[in-house]
């Protein structure tokens, strides 16, 4: 075989090893990323101070979408403050004593 094929194709080899141990790596970093970021929102919400059933109420207001914060400052890289905004909704009770959502 050409010493020159043969060549790139050991080079060919040695970067497709290279990529996959990158991507493995990038895989690693993104990983620690998210679990700073978890990290970090479970710090702020514990740092909120919050009982049972206000941090109950909370995190279900976020999840379905009636509580909403808002980040005031004028650049990302400070360090702004957050309002919570609660959206309001009348509630109705069913026949069964249960209070239902209306929009």
């Amino acid at each position: 075989m050409n010493r020159k094929i043969k060549k790139y194709l050991d080079e060919i080899e040695k970067t497709e090893k290279k990529i996959a141990d990158l991507e493995m790596y990038l895989k690693g970093v993104r990983s620690a990323l998210k679990e700073e970021e978890n990290n970090e929102m479970i710090k702020s919400i514990r740092g909120m101070k919050l009982k049972g059933q206000e941090l109950f109420d909370l995190l279900n207001g976020i999840q379905d979408g009636t509580i909403s914060f808002v980040a005031s400052g004028e650049s990302e890289e400070e360090s702004g403050s957050f309002v919570v905004q609660e959206e309001k909704r009348e509630s109705e009770e069913n026949e069964y004593g249960e209070m239902e959502e209306t929009e």
